[in-house]
């Protein structure tokens, strides 16, 4: 009997390891084969579009993804997957003139939020930020040191149908590259 439980109990810490450091990873690596599969096979009638690595995701379909079964529709989405093997990444995206909410998380390639930051805490019409792993690279502009790899995500809050087509054209003047 003490044998069984010792066995059940050695099952039960290998598999809590296992989730607890290469679960993320797995998540990760999913979430760059649904990009890839997304831009390969688009499903009719979506209007996820990807330009170089940002992704501005369609409301409706967004949810057909595996990724992400029941979005909020609320919101708008866009978002930029990283290598920085490529070098350090520079994004440069709109924020909203009116008080409507608006956020940004910068996730590492293990899914830890390394940055975030709202709308509330922004003055400017556009936020500036450079991703790298270079911790000696002095910018003049926000700096995030992260893993190599990783997702710069935005949620954007729609408030009525009436201004999504202004707000898309809005996000779209988002710019994701590498320097």
């Amino acid at each position: 009997m003490k044998n069984s439980y010792s066995k059940i109990l050695l099952i039960a810490l290998l598999t809590h390891l296992l989730l607890i450091f290469f679960g993320p990873y797995i998540v990760m690596n999913q979430l760059d084969r649904n990009i890839a599969d997304a831009i390969a096979n688009p499903y009719e009638g979506c209007e996820d579009t990807y330009d170089g690595i940002v992704g501005n995701l369609d409301q409706v379909c967004i949810s057909r993804r595996s990724a992400a079964r029941m979005p909020n529709y609320d919101f708008i989405y866009t978002m930029c997957r990283y290598d920085l093997s490529s070098g350090n990444l520079y994004v440069s995206m709109p924020v909203p003139e009116d008080d409507r909410y608006w956020v940004v998380h910068v996730h590492n390639n293990n899914t830890n939020v390394v940055f975030k930051i709202n709308n509330l805490e922004i003055d400017t019409d556009r936020y500036e930020l450079l991703i790298t792993n270079d911790e000696n690279n002095k910018s003049s502009i926000k700096t995030i040191n992260t893993t190599n790899k990783g997702t710069v995500f935005w949620r954007l809050l729609v408030n009525s149908a009436d201004e999504i087509s202004m707000l898309d054209n809005q996000r779209r003047s988002t710019v994701c590259e590498y320097r």
